[in-house]
């Protein structure tokens, strides 16, 4: 998902526009051409909820919803349009590492440091 990631690279946070699950929703609609969270898109303004959002729909946590969707591997495993899980945070595994939405934009840390990975394609 090349293109997604130049797309949000710069994109500063922003709940329920370009945060997290979102920007990983992006890069999951490129490669299988569906968008997992066109449902939830928008109608949140902030972390809480978010969360409050992933609580109606019967999930506990972010890992919860991609256990759910996709099929868990080995974070060595993982390959690029991936996703995964770091500290409560979904991203995808891509060209420059594994990609997280921070603050500022994304930030692409080491893929060992995905906690949990789900294959997407």
């Amino acid at each position: 998902p090349l293109a997604d990631t130049e797309a949000h690279i710069n994109n500063a946070l922003v709940w329920g526009k370009s945060d997290c699950l979102l920007t990983t929703s992006d890069a999951i609609e490129a490669v299988t051409g569906i968008e997992p969270a066109s449902e939830v898109r928008g109608k949140y303004k902030s972390r809480a909820g978010a969360y409050r959002l992933i609580k109606q729909r019967g999930f506990a946590s972010l890992s919860a919803v991609l256990a759910d969707h996709f099929e868990e591997t080995p974070v060595a495993m993982a390959q690029r349009g991936d996703v995964g899980i770091f500290e409560k945070t979904v991203g995808y595994f891509c060209e420059y590492g594994f990609a997280v939405k921070g603050e500022d934009g994304l930030r692409f840390l080491p893929r060992t440091m995905a906690e949990r990975a789900f294959k997407v394609s």
